[in-house]
């Protein structure tokens, strides 16, 4: 059994090299065109989630809308609930892209390496937040506390990218511009995922920590940092299964479990949260 989920270890970090090639490649693909070159970028990533996603739920991209008509900036990467209604034009694409119906959004950038690059990222990751879900997607809501059911209702937002600065340093620009900026804490994004390296996570309620250890790890909130190497696209899997979806499912997914299983990763806390 054991050499079985060791074989999954193995796929998953294949997966994270192809996705590292298909981003080198892209230049050549896209034959220099800008625009091309992104949507290889973010065809990659799209690719990848589909691949281990339920067939049942739907990658797609676009701009996500609240039932107050509020809409967030374009997202490379949006997974749609299987709840989420099947509103598509003659080329199959999405009209509308609810936000109760979305379960996450990853915006794909090849370098977070750059200041005026992160910034953007923030930028959009707040408008997604501004788009809330109507309900809280958590059974039983009256047994959970205010802050838990606001962020229920915030859609997940990860920044996935090839190079970025070293952690502590791009804490520091995230925390500065946030600060600066006074972003509120359930505007602010959930995760970084640098490929390769590992991911930056925002943890922004105690209640939701899910390392197995004593503070200031465990049980607190804050920003840590996973290191995964080649295994990212673990990291990055098992962030999505541990978020809110749109929409509550009755028991625990399988794909959650078998991770959950393979996820032991060594995690430090960076700093509190702004």
């Amino acid at each position: 059994m054991k050499s079985k989920m060791n074989k999954l270890i193995e796929i998953l970090k294949a997966e994270g090299r192809l996705i590292t090639e298909e981003f080198k490649l892209a230049s050549e693909q896209g034959e220099g065109t800008p625009q091309e070159v992104a949507d290889f970028r973010e065809h990659a990533v799209q690719s990848f989630i589909k691949r281990f996603l339920p067939q049942s739920h739907i990658v797609s991209k676009g701009k996500i809308t609240d039932l107050d008509g509020n809409q967030s900036d374009s997202i490379d990467c949006l997974i749609l609930n299987p709840a989420h209604p099947n509103i598509l034009d003659s080329q199959g694409k999405f009209r509308l892209i609810f936000s109760d119906g979305c379960d996450a959004a990853i915006e794909v950038k090849p370098n977070l390496a750059r200041t005026d690059e992160l910034h953007r990222s923030l930028r959009q990751g707040q408008s997604v937040k501004n788009v809330k879900r109507s309900q809280t997607p958590i059974l039983l809501a009256y047994s959970s506390p205010p802050h838990i059911i606001e962020h229920s209702q915030r859609i997940p937002f990860y920044v996935f990218t090839l190079k970025a600065f070293e952690p502590t340093e791009m804490l520091r620009e995230i925390t500065s511009y946030y600060a600066k900026n006074s972003i509120p804490l359930e505007e602010q994004l959930d995760a970084i995922i640098i490929n390769g390296v590992g991911l930056l996570k925002n943890i922004k309620h105690a209640e939701l920590n899910v390392y197995g250890a004593m503070p200031p790890i465990g049980k607190n909130t804050g920003w840590y940092f996973e290191t995964w190497g080649e295994a990212t696209p673990i990291g990055l899997l098992l962030a999505l299964e541990y978020s809110f979806p749109a929409v509550a499912g009755i028991s625990e997914s399988i794909m959650r479990r078998i991770l959950t299983k393979l996820g032991r990763v060594v995690t430090l806390r960076l700093g509190d949260c702004v």
